[in-house]
């Protein structure tokens, strides 16, 4: 049976592809020391537990501290394989942000169904996979919640990113839910909703990244001190405590009253267009590998699987940082690399003999009469 996964990787890689699922034996993967994929299954594990009654809440940030030195420390998993300062940033703020979230998670209080199991039929295929969590609303509407551990997907990016979840919708409808009793979305772990009060009166929702709320909040948090009659000088003080510590519990009571956090859900309206879109995209890319797979029984030519440079290209910081084939096994981003250190090197073949002539006296100045 098909996944989302395999239809997830024609996309990320043709040739991964290849490596993954079409040559026998398998290629084994040479390239698994990027923490992504890790850090991911420890949240994922860890939620399991919980919602298991396997461990409590505050179990949860242990959990996570062992996991981390696990993978970080004694592993020396990383997030950027070519950029140590890089890499040591981006762990910084991983770090934090989904410290923050183990310790401050909104806790789901309705049933929950954690790695459902599902099968559905698509177009003449079947695919399946594993609901994160599943669970019913105050309105009965069934919600699909997928826990993710990247940078946040909104609008667009949001459409463009729900095919997994629309795939599980599928299967839920096919099993007999109606489509407007079904709701999809994730809970980015790295980000916190913050409903903010305004002066005016009015409210507004902000999704920040965990690790950064202090620092979002100052300037919400010093009109409210003002407004409760603290001066300059408090006012700075309790402000540079909320920067320090990241936390709004630092704030006097009635200036904490002001927000309410939660964990950050995005949702996207699974409408007809969308559900079509993407029933349309599973099938064609189905397609696609089954008629790669037929030429490539006949040929034996593997550069069926090749995807073009200007591919490659787009997707660079996927080959250095995520991609489980490193350019000894990934042909085509072997070839790339080899065309980028062959424009480096002509370059500096062209510019490198600049000011290296000095068969011209310094002080010989006849070339001016040329003028």
């Amino acid at each position: 049976m098909w996944s989302w996964s395999r239809i997830n990787c024609v996309h990320n890689s043709l040739y991964e592809y290849f490596l993954k699922y079409v040559t026998y034996p398998r290629v084994k993967p040479d390239n698994e020391n990027s923490i992504y994929v890790v850090t991911g299954g420890i949240s994922h594990d860890i939620l399991e537990k919980f919602y298991s009654n396997e461990i409590s809440k505050e179990q949860m940030i242990e959990e996570f501290e062992d996991g981390w030195m696990t993978a970080f420390d004694i592993s020396e998993l990383k997030f950027d394989r070519c950029d140590t300062e890089k890499n040591d940033n981006i762990a910084t703020k991983y770090y934090h942000n989904l410290q923050h979230f183990f310790k401050n998670h909104t806790v789901i209080d309705k049933k929950i169904v954690l790695e459902q199991f599902i099968t559905v039929k698509i177009g003449n295929e079947y695919y399946q996979g594993y609901i994160d969590a599943l669970t019913k609303d105050d309105d009965g509407n069934y919600v699909i919640i997928d826990w993710k551990t990247s940078s946040i997907y909104k609008g667009k990016k949001a459409e463009n990113e729900c095919g997994q979840l629309c795939m599980y919708a599928m299967a839920l409808h096919q099993m007999g839910v109606p489509y407007n009793k079904i709701k999809i979305a994730w809970n980015f772990l790295k980000y916190q909703n913050i409903e903010i009060q305004m002066k005016n009166g009015n409210k507004k929702v902000r999704e920040i990244e965990r690790c950064k709320i202090g620092e979002s909040l100052k300037s919400n948090a010093r009109m409210w001190l003002k407004a409760d009659g603290y001066s300059e000088e408090e006012t700075d003080n309790y402000l540079n405590i909320l920067s320090e510590n990241n936390s709004i519990e630092v704030l006097p009571k009635s200036v904490q009253d002001k927000y309410k956090c939660s964990d950050c859900y995005v949702y996207v309206d699974l409408t007809d267009d969308l559900i079509k879109h993407w029933k349309d995209f599973i099938i064609e890319t189905t397609k696609i590998i089954r008629q790669k797979e037929q030429d490539y029984q006949k040929t034996k030519d593997e550069t069926i699987w090749y995807e073009s440079e200007e591919q490659v290209k787009k997707q660079s910081y996927y080959f250095a940082n995520l991609c489980s084939y490193s350019a000894n096994l990934h042909k085509p981003y072997k070839l790339y690399l080899e065309n980028l250190q062959k424009e480096k090197d002509n370059k500096e073949n062209l510019f490198g003999g600049i000011g290296a002539d000095n068969s011209l006296e310094e002080d010989n100045l006849t070339w001016l009469d040329m003028i």
